[in-house]
């Protein structure tokens, strides 16, 4: 990291700072402000005023326009970077606004009505609005494939759901899919390459995974957790099964699908016999490997003298067994499951960031080509991580005035510029600047080593 000379708090509501997608300009949103800046020079190119406090703001895929808006009193403005005297305003009805995203065109935007009751698609060019109708109450992301052609729902009707897949140049309907009759689907996710759509149940009496292909208009794939007991094309000794479908997360390749259970368990299956190929258990025990790297932090007691009488270091450490630390109750909400919250592969697709509740203050960032680990063992609560979008870099906040950087070659403990909280951190697309954010200020930080 950079040593030269902090940059100024910037001031935002809730962490409403981000990079426009090709990088060009910031956006800081404070109060009803909407600020727009050079990335380069940090001058403002543009100061918009929203008829409200900012509770969201996001920027469209071209980084032409950028949308903010008020949730409770569901109200959303548009405004132009190049065209700054025009702008876009609607007010949802009797709805409410739940959420709101863009098209990947830039060109509609998509709100969410309270309770789920429909998709509005609201049209920049003509202003017309499209509905769609009865997606499942516990779904609140839209999920549009990579390359923004297709957008898949999931509806409920009857106690029976099914999948509806719509072409996003039109808006209408052109697959509806049954889904190997699941009575109930509990996620969806595209493949990178837009072609699969991964279907899963994770609390029915047949809980299961399914793979279907846009371009054949089948199944190609099923996978059940009880498949992991057999280890025969394992490249790992463990005799665990999967308990249930949790969370699914695919490879930036698109050659592994990685899912997550309610035992601590990850499994990885290979994408042409969808059969596990490598699983982990999140043991509490850090056994002799001696590929594994254990990073420990450690405070040290420095001169009165000093600002901080604490230092912050990460140390390797060398002996083994090493005991993790295992969660207060507290931690966790009593009246839900502990679970993964952290389960991100970097850029590459070469490793994969884990943090599961019941260990908190501890990332498993597991090297899936060679099968090793290293861990990040921190005094205090993780609460995100974010991988460089160029290169195998981590960055890990920990609610506190330090930061963790990670690269496979080592990791190090760093104070935040002005002592700041961060609670997370928007790269910026070139990965050589970062935005930290706290609860009400962030910050520029540069990155000084880009090997």
């Amino acid at each position: 990291m950079s040593s030269e000379s902090e940059k100024e708090l910037i001031r935002v509501n809730n962490q409403l700072c981000d990079f426009s997608i090709d990088g060009r300009f910031f956006a800081i949103a404070y109060q009803a402000n909407l600020i727009i800046k050079s990335s380069k020079k940090l001058e403002i190119i543009h100061l918009f005023v929203f008829t409200d406090i900012i509770e969201y703001f996001e920027w469209s895929r071209n980084s032409e326009y950028i949308l903010c808006a008020n949730i409770k009193k569901a109200i959303i403005q548009v405004y132009s970077i190049h065209y700054p005297d025009w702008k876009f305003k609607l007010v949802e009805g009797s709805a409410g606004l739940e959420s709101v995203t863009w098209s990947p065109d830039s060109k509609h935007i998509l709100t969410l009505s309270d309770f789920n009751i429909q998709i509005s698609v609201w049209s920049l060019e003509n202003r017309n609005v499209t509905h769609i109708q009865n997606m499942k109450s516990s779904f609140h992301k839209l999920h549009f494939s990579p390359d923004g052609s297709k957008l898949a729902v999931v509806v409920s009707n009857e106690n029976q759901d099914s999948i509806e897949i719509y072409k996003t140049d039109t808006w209408k309907l052109s697959k509806k899919l049954i889904c190997g009759r699941l009575s109930s689907i509990d996620g969806i996710l595209w493949s990178p390459n837009s072609e699969l759509l991964s279907i899963w149940s994770s609390f029915s009496s047949e809980i299961k995974l399914i793979v279907y292909s846009s371009v054949l208009e089948r199944d190609i794939g099923v996978f059940y957790p009880t498949q992991t007991a057999d280890t025969s094309e394992l490249l790992c000794d463990y005799q665990r099964e999967l308990k249930g479908i949790e969370n699914v997360t695919w490879m930036p390749s698109g050659q592994l699908l990685a899912m997550t259970g309610f035992n601590e368990m990850i499994v990885l299956l290979n994408h042409v016999t969808w059969k596990p190929m490598l699983q982990l258990y999140l043991d509490p025990v850090i056994k002799e490997n001696y590929l594994n790297k254990v990073y420990e932090e450690r405070i040290i007691q420095t001169k009165p003298s000093s600002k901080n009488t604490n230092k912050h270091i990460l140390e390797e450490k060398s002996e083994r067994p090493v005991n993790i630390k295992i969660g207060k109750k507290d931690d966790i909400d009593r009246l839900s499951i502990a679970k993964f919250d952290i389960f991100e592969f970097s850029f590459c697709g070469q490793y994969l960031a884990i943090r599961h509740q019941l260990y908190p203050t501890t990332l498993w960032i597991w090297n899936i080509i060679e099968d090793y680990f290293d861990y990040m063992l921190l005094q205090n609560n993780i609460v995100a991580v974010k991988w460089n979008p160029t290169r195998a870099h981590l960055l890990i906040f920990c609610e506190c005035a330090y930061m963790f950087e990670w690269t496979p070659n080592k990791a190090t403990c760093i104070e935040t510029p002005r002592n700041i909280v961060v609670l997370d951190a928007r790269w910026h697309p070139q990965g050589n600047i970062v935005l930290l954010c706290g609860y009400n200020k962030a910050v520029i930080y540069e990155i000084e080593n880009k090997s």
